[in-house]
């Protein structure tokens, strides 16, 4: 079994990161991350589909580095073709 990581806490790091490092200061450093900001990053991940948990192998698949799970069957749906009004 692969090592998992927790994409959502990862993320949510980073931009707290550019927010404490960039945004508060510009803000004549009022704590917007501790505020408010984390939360509303942390339900924006939701809402973008970001999973908590996504191990290794499912990164690699994803960006191109491993192909297909041989394991897995796919079955595309063939495209339905519209016919053309002349």
């Amino acid at each position: 079994m692969s090592a998992s990581i927790d994409l959502h806490g990862l993320l949510l790091e980073c931009v707290g990161q550019v927010v404490k490092a960039v945004v508060e200061p510009r803000c004549q450093g009022i704590p917007i991350w501790d505020a408010a900001g984390k939360a509303i990053a942390s339900e924006k991940l939701k809402e973008m589909g970001v999973p908590q948990d996504v191990t290794v192998i499912q990164i690699a698949r994803t960006i191109g580095i491993l192909g297909p799970d041989p394991n897995e069957i796919v079955i595309a749906n063939p495209e339905r073709r519209r016919a053309r009004h002349v």
